[in-house]
This record gives C-alpha cells, structure tokens and sequence, in this order.
C-alpha cells in the first residue's frame, strides 16, 4: 500500500516554525530564555489570518512539485 506524501511542504505549520525561526535569528536576536519567550509571543501575537491564509495558499503552489517528486520535498 502507498504511503501518503511526506513533504513537509504539505503541512502549512512547517512553513509557520521556520519564519518564527528566521524571526528570532534576525530580529530578537535572544540570549537568554526570557527574551526567547518574548519574542515567541510577540511573533504569535502579530500573526494575522491574512499570514495564515497565506502558508494554507502556499500548498497550492507547491502540490505540482510534490506530485513530480512522487511525495517528497518540493525544494521551495
């Protein structure tokens, strides 16, 4: 029996972990665990619908190239 695809590009939360990540590595820059939570939070609480509507989207865009890589990444 067939897997299901195993892209992670399939799973918009993917999408949301790593701007979250670049968010913290280019501006809060945290060193210690106080500032890490702030910025975490901070991130969560600027995320609009439109953002999330957006990395849902993005799974349109990206389907062809999983389908061509028979369920693997996309490479986006």
């Amino acid at each position: 029996m067939p897997a299901p695809a195993s892209s992670p590009d399939l799973n918009p939360i993917e999408n949301v972990w790593a701007t979250l990540k670049d968010y913290l590595k280019r501006q809060v820059k945290p060193r210690t665990k106080a500032k890490l939570v702030h910025g975490i939070t901070e991130f969560w609480t600027n995320l609009t619908t439109e953002d999330c509507a957006k990395y849902i989207d993005h799974i349109h865009r990206v389907l062809p190239h999983v389908v061509l890589n028979d369920g693997g990444p996309s490479g986006f």
